[in-house]
C-alpha cells in the first residue's frame, strides 16, 4: 500500500504544542533551579546522531531579505550546498531559500551536523556581500540555527512538504510557480541533477596577492547536486515516486489555499514579488526571544515525540553534569555521545 501523510489539523496541532510545553515546563524547572548552572548554557546543546533527522532553519539578521531575486546569488549557494553535502555525505531531502531564512530536512549519517552546517552558512555568509552589491557589511545571520529532531520517515516527509510549499502557507504565492524564488521540488522528486560551478575564493585571493595575474578559472570546480529520496520510497520506480510525490503536493497545497480563503486571505500579484529589493524587510515576521518555546522534536505521533524528548533530556542533563566538572577543571570528564565540549578558556589542552 502507498504511504500516505495525512494533513494535521489545526486542533491536533494545537494539542501537540501543549503537550510539548507541558513535558519541556517540567524539565525547565528543573533547570532553572540554579542559575550557575543556566549561565553556562544560554543555548540548547546540540546532539549529533544518526537515528533521526533534522530540520534546519537558519535566519538572517534583523529578518532582513537578501535570499530574493538574485539568481546569482542562489546558484552560488546550491553550489555550496552540492560541495559540503557530497564532502561530510549528508543526505539532504529538501532545501529552500526563502527570503530571509534557509531550511532543509537532513541525515547525517555521519555525525556532522555542526561541522555542515558551519561550514555551509559561513560560506553563504560570505557570498551574499559578493553578489549584493547593496549589503551594508556586518554579520548576514541573526543567531545559531535551529534543529528539530524528525524521528520518523513520515515526519521527514511532512516537513519536506512544509519546505517546498513555505510561500504557499505563509501568502506569498497561490502555486510553486508564482514564486520567483528557487525551489527544490521538482529537482528532489525526479532525482535531477544540477551542476554548478563553485570558486575556492579564499585560494584564489592568496594567490593573487603574490601573482596578480593568475586565473580565476584555475580555481573553480564544478559540483554535481542531487537531493536524496525520501526514506520508505526505494523501492519505486523514478517515474511513479515522482507522480506520487506531485499528487501529495497538490493536496497539500489545496488544504493550504482553502484554509486561507476560509479566513479572507488571499495571496499577492506574482509581479509584486519580483518587485522586492534585496535588504528590505518584510511587513510581517515570526520573532521569538531566547525564552521562548521551541520545539525539539517534530513528529506526528505523540508516543514517538515523548520517547525522543526523554532520549534528548537524558542527553541534556548528563551533559550539564560534565559541563560543570569540565569547567571546573576536570579535562579527563566524558561528555554524552554526540556531544561536544564547551568552549573553555585554559592553557591545559584538553586529553
Amino acid at each position: 500500500l502507498e504511504p500516505r501523510l495525512d494533513i494535521v489539523d489545526i486542533d491536533e496541532e494545537e494539542e501537540t504544542v501543549a503537550a510539548d510545553r507541558r513535558l519541556l515546563r517540567g524539565r525547565h524547572t528543573k533547570l532553572s533551579s540554579s542559575r550557575t548552572d543556566s549561565r553556562c548554557m544560554s543555548y540548547h546543546p546540540r546532539i549529533e546522531t544518526s537515528e533521526y533527522g533534522s530540520f534546519v532553519t537558519t535566519r538572517t539578521r534583523n529578518s532582513e531579505l537578501w535570499f530574493v531575486n538574485n539568481r546569482r546569488l542562489e546558484e552560488a549557494a546550491l553550489g555550496y550546498l552540492a560541495r559540503y553535502k557530497t564532502r561530510y555525505e549528508v543526505k539532504v531531502y529538501a532545501y529552500c531559500f526563502y527570503g530571509d531564512q534557509t531550511h532543509y530536512v537532513a541525515d547525517y549519517p555521519k555525525l556532522n551536523r555542526a561541522d555542515f552546517t558551519r561550514d555551509f552558512n559561513s560560506t553563504v555568509a560570505r557570498a551574499v556581500p559578493r553578489y549584493v552589491p547593496s549589503y551594508p557589511g556586518g554579520r548576514v545571520w541573526g543567531r545559531r540555527y535551529s534543529a528539530e529532531f524528525l524521528p520518523e520517515s513520515g515526519d521527514k516527509e511532512r516537513q519536506f512538504f512544509y519546505t517546498v510549499l513555505q510561500a504557499v502557507n505563509d501568502g506569498l504565492a497561490e502555486r510553486l510557480s508564482d514564486y520567483p524564488g528557487y525551489n527544490c521540488f521538482h529537482d528532489a522528486v525526479w532525482g535531477i541533477e544540477r551542476k554548478y560551478t563553485v570558486t575556492n575564493w579564499a585560494e584564489y585571493n592568496k594567490a593573487k596577492k603574490r601573482n596578480g595575474s593568475v586565473r580565476l578559472i584555475d580555481y573553480q570546480e564544478t559540483v554535481t547536486l542531487k537531493y536524496d529520496r525520501l526514506p520508505g520510497y526505494e523501492e519505486m520506480t523514478q517515474r511513479d515516486y515522482a507522480h506520487m510525490m506531485m499528487r501529495k503536493l497538490e493536496e497539500h497545497r489545496q488544504a493550504i489555499v482553502e484554509k486561507r480563503r476560509e479566513e479572507g486571505l488571499g495571496y499577492p500579484d506574482p509581479r509584486k514579488l519580483r518587485e522586492v529589493v534585496p535588504g528590505s524587510r518584510p511587513r510581517k515576521t515570526k520573532t521569538s526571544t531566547i525564552k521562548d518555546f521551541r520545539p525539539r522534536v517534530i513528529a506526528s505521533c505523540p508516543k514517538r515525540r515523548k520517547e525522543v524528548l526523554e532520549w534528548y533530556f537524558a542527553h541534556y542533563y548528563a551533559y550539564r553534569e560534565a559541563s560543570k566538572a569540565y569547567r571546573a577543571g576536570d579535562l579527563t570528564v566524558k561528555f554524552p555521545p554526540g556531544m561536544y565540549r564547551p568552549y573553555l578558556r585554559t592553557n591545559i589542552p584538553p586529553p
